[in-house]
């Protein structure tokens, strides 16, 4: 059976967000219990909202425990348009019962690594492999009252860090004739590829504990097999406003004197002279990649065989300074 409830409270704005007004249709249970439904929004970084498609994994436990406490176990919950949540097998709140629940996105399936979670809120992950692009994010929601029943309001934070490289044409380089450089190869290497994660939910907005709550895998990536590349035989012109070339999702780290990005590139527009520049990441003013920020490297090619890179941009931090940095 199902009934239209209008929820009313803190939550309310929650779903206006996705839903655009305040009704939404729940099922309800033999005793007019309401179901548990979610809502969802994403804290700026890489991921800047959800997508048809998209799924995440969530835990949920109710307390006084009795033989029933446990509500979900790395259940799926998916959407078919980015802003309506469902999932197989309802679940209802009970009335005397209070309600956490936790949560990874992506869901098992599309999860490159092993996840779970504890009763006490411990998200794991082992075996992240970073190389793989994907967009790691949790969520808790706790201390829910499941005689006031709402949709659960998940607000997601990125576990990972972005890094863009851009390459663009040097402004002196204007009016050059013959001048037409293009980017044939970029790497990202000598970071772990690969991880494992875990961290209490409690501590989901500390910058310092999700660095913390990443422990590197044996190896490292090379050149052969970088962490992420952009590769192209005939070469992507590089502009004088700049061609997103790279984007990768590496886990927050200390950058060590072995992380580098390697760049091909030619300049007479056929690729015959092609040359490779790398770079020691130490030499540029970064010297941690933390969760949920944006790192973006944007580098130029000169006339005179050089690669310049810019101070790179932090998003949302104002620390950094201007400047270039010369690559022989």
């Amino acid at each position: 059976m199902k009934g239209i409830i209008r929820h009313i409270g803190p939550c309310a704005a929650a779903l206006l967000l996705l839903a655009g007004c305040s009704e939404t249709t729940v099922e309800r249970g033999p005793g007019g219990e309401d179901a548990i439904g979610f809502t969802t929004d994403v804290t700026r970084a890489a991921k800047e909202d959800f997508a048809a498609g998209d799924a995440f994994a969530v835990w949920g436990w109710y307390a006084p425990d009795d033989a029933f406490s446990r509500v979900f176990d790395a259940t799926k919950v998916s959407t078919p348009d980015g802003t309506s949540w469902s999932y197989e097998g309802m679940r209802f709140w009970k009335a005397g019962k209070t309600y956490a629940f936790y949560a990874l996105h992506p869901a098992a399936d599309a999860l490159p690594g092993t996840a779970s979670c504890s009763a006490d809120g411990i998200l794991s992950v082992a075996g992240f492999d970073a190389s793989r692009g994907v967009d790691l994010m949790a969520a808790c929601a706790t201390g829910m009252d499941g005689g006031r029943p709402a949709p659960v309001p998940f607000t997601f934070t990125h576990l990972l860090t972005r890094i863009q490289i851009v390459g663009k044409r040097s402004e002196s380089t204007a009016g050059i004739v013959g001048f037409t450089p293009r980017i044939h190869a970029v790497r990202l290497y000598g970071m772990p590829g690969k991880g494992d994660f875990s961290l209490s939910a409690a501590d989901l907005a500390d910058r310092e504990a999700l660095r913390a709550a990443w422990t590197a895998a044996p190896g490292i990536t090379t050149s052969d097999a970088p962490l992420a590349a952009f590769i192209s035989d005939g070469g992507e012109e590089a502009t004088a406003e700049g061609t997103l070339l790279l984007d990768a999702l590496p886990y927050p780290q200390r950058i060590t004197q072995d992380c580098y990005v390697e760049v091909v590139y030619s300049t007479d527009g056929t690729g015959t002279d092609r040359q490779t520049r790398t770079v020691r990441l130490t030499s540029l003013p970064v010297t941690v990649w933390e969760a949920g920020r944006q790192y973006r490297y944007t580098f130029s090619v000169s006339d005179n065989d050089r690669i310049l890179f810019d101070t790179p941009t932090v998003n949302a931090w104002d620390e950094a300074v201007g400047g270039i940095i010369i690559v022989d």
